[in-house]
């Protein structure tokens, strides 16, 4: 006789309250930029966000039921793999400009997005099958056919994105008790590979030397930098690239302690881009104050501690491994997206789990989720 499953409430509660405030933030942050620069409803980005936030919601829950066991099987791992490496490779030829998106009526597609909890669970399993001989030869040269095949087809397009998903990959690793020499030696060779994306796209430049206060006109008068002249005066991005992470610590400061009111900020009123998007905690900040970006962190901390709290006390080492993946992954996304919106990180297209405005990225972050809920459901005691 099976028994019933009990529900991590502690875990649960804090997804459920970031999934709401985040549909409410939504639609403050986008409700102008939807009526003045769109033309459409005030309410319209806040509607569509609310379709993916139902059938991501639908999504989590029947996979939390789903026994996580049942993924543990190599077919439900190389498929979805060998889908997601087409996809990346279609939308390479596809997109022509971001390489990130698949148009369709009404909604966009990003691949990218879809990686990240497949990943998961090939991280989960591989290291599961290969704890014992984590330092081999041939696990580590298979690891990073398959890691590194994936995150620098993603990495052509969206270097954010594969940075984000290698963090679950070296945490497993790392704890999984890969030698030390390949472990800073992948972190070496990961850095340099950064490097070269960034020097590849000049405005990736741009935005290191605009966060290192290296402004573009400091670059074109002084005879050292010719040749970084040279180079980000390739790009049609925007000059003033220090345009959105000052415009984001002015809404963070101007909430102050309890903020403005909901609805009531000013910064996405066109002077903070991408205020529904990326830069939305910058809205949180100015609209809820510090209380509400504590709230947040908190909320964020809290899952952390409970995917932890997991890794610890999941008797079998695919839950561990899937559990550390998967929190790891949403925490450093969090992290990361909080950081540059205050300016302490160059600025990089991260959305805010569970918050930010992104039909593909709410429908994955709710799918890992509950992978997570998955593994919390049948550890509890």
């Amino acid at each position: 006789m099976s028994t019933r499953l009990r529900t991590d409430w502690k875990l649960f509660t804090p997804i459920m309250l970031l999934l709401l405030f985040g549909l409410v933030m939504v639609y403050s942050a986008s409700s102008v930029v939807a009526e003045v620069l769109f033309k459409r409803e005030s309410w319209d980005f806040a509607a569509k966000q609310m379709v993916f936030a139902i059938g991501g919601l639908v999504a989590m829950l029947v996979i939390k039921k789903i026994d996580y066991s049942r993924f543990q099987h190599p077919m439900m791992i190389f498929v979805p793999i060998s889908i997601i490496a087409l996809s990346l490779i279609g939308v390479i030829l596809v997109d022509r400009s971001a390489h990130r998106w698949f148009s369709l009526p009404g909604m966009k597609i990003q691949p990218s997005e879809f990686a990240k909890p497949i990943m998961i669970l090939f991280l989960a399993w591989f290291v599961a099958r290969r704890e014992k001989k984590i330092n081999d030869r041939h696990t580590l040269l298979s690891a990073a056919l398959v890691i590194g095949g994936i995150t620098a087809l993603i990495g052509f397009g969206d270097l954010g994105t594969a940075v984000i998903i290698l963090v679950p990959a070296a945490a497993v690793f790392y704890v999984a008790g890969i030698e030390r020499k390949y472990f800073y030696l992948t972190i070496l060779l990961g850095i340099a590979l950064c490097v070269y994306a960034v020097v590849q796209k000049p405005y990736r430049m741009l935005r290191i030397t605009s966060f290192i206060g290296l402004t573009e006109a400091r670059i074109h008068t002084d005879p050292r930098l010719e040749w970084l002249a040279a180079l980000t005066a390739t790009t049609r991005a925007a000059r003033d690239s220090d345009h959105q992470p000052h415009q984001a610590k002015i809404a963070l400061g101007s909430g102050g302690v309890v903020g403005v009111g909901i609805n009531q900020g000013n910064q996405k009123m066109g002077f903070l881009p991408e205020a529904h998007t990326d830069f939305i905690f910058g809205v949180v900040g100015e609209e809820t104050g510090l209380i509400g970006c504590l709230l947040v962190l908190a909320a964020y901390l809290v899952i952390f501690w409970r995917g932890m709290r997991l890794y610890w006390t999941t008797p079998d080492v695919f839950g561990r491994y899937l559990a550390l993946g998967c929190v790891t992954l949403i925490t450093a996304q969090a992290l990361f997206n909080m950081s540059v919106v205050a300016n302490i990180a160059p600025t990089k297209g991260i959305p805010l789990p569970l918050i930010s405005y992104g039909g593909s990225a709410l429908l994955c972050t709710l799918a890992t989720l509950g992978l997570l809920l998955s593994v919390s459901d049948r550890a509890m005691e």
